[in-house]
């Protein structure tokens, strides 16, 4: 036990004085160019060490979400001074993505953790977004983030498989209309499809709510 203390905190001392020594570096401006990929190569360390715990044992699940912070601002230099030519959104993407990705990786360690399904789906989805700002048009990419946390509350519904929380259909269904809908371009069909999804939400709600009383 005192040598696995001793080596954890060995590796976090010797991430501290580099990111000190780095510091001090761009303080003093001495840090250019390859300065800024240190930087990033210091980031996907510290990425990596938290990475580590999370993968060694159950009890450090929380680890799972600063390296996924830390690997995605890693990542994000790396394409700013690296790839220069890729979009500002896809740039901008990765560091959410990458948080994400965090929070899912805890609910595949140990589905117990269902609640992290919720930050990670909303995360990628907004990713998601910031991704395609410069391909599509306004309307479509307003779609996808819909589109993408009405996913992420139906997969999260069908992955418990528990009654009390069918209920997660219901804004399922209503995200995924409204993400319909800022797809459609004819003005008349969202007056039509309007007025008939707030029905099909309408029958979703009675048939929880009778089928709560069910399981009570």
């Amino acid at each position: 036990m005192e040598t696995r203390s001793s080596k954890n905190a060995m590796i976090i001392g010797i991430l501290l004085v580099l990111f000190g020594v780095l510091s001090l570096l761009q303080n003093l401006g001495m840090a250019g160019f390859v300065g800024e990929l240190v930087w990033g190569a210091a980031f996907g360390a510290g990425g990596a060490v938290f990475l580590y715990f999370f993968l060694k044992r159950d009890a450090y699940w929380w680890a799972s979400i600063p390296a996924g912070a830390l690997l995605g601002i890693a990542m994000t230099i790396g394409a700013e001074k690296l790839l220069p030519w890729l979009p500002d959104g896809i740039v901008g993407s990765i560091f959410l993505a990458m948080l994400g990705l965090g929070f899912l990786a805890i609910v595949l360690m140990n589905r117990s953790r269902w609640w992290a399904i919720i930050p990670g789906g909303a995360l990628l989805s907004v990713a998601a977004t910031a991704a395609l700002a410069d391909v599509l048009p306004e309307a479509t990419v307003g779609s996808v983030l819909f589109l993408g946390l009405a996913a992420t509350f139906a997969i999260l519904a069908i992955l418990r498989e528990t009654p009390a929380l069918r209920w997660m259909f219901v804004p399922a269904a209503v995200l995924g209309v409204m993400g319909v809908l800022l797809m459609t371009p004819a003005p008349h069909l969202i007056g039509f499809l309007g007025p008939l999804a707030l029905i099909i939400i309408g029958i979703a709600l009675l048939y929880g709510s009778r089928h709560r009383e069910v399981y009570r």
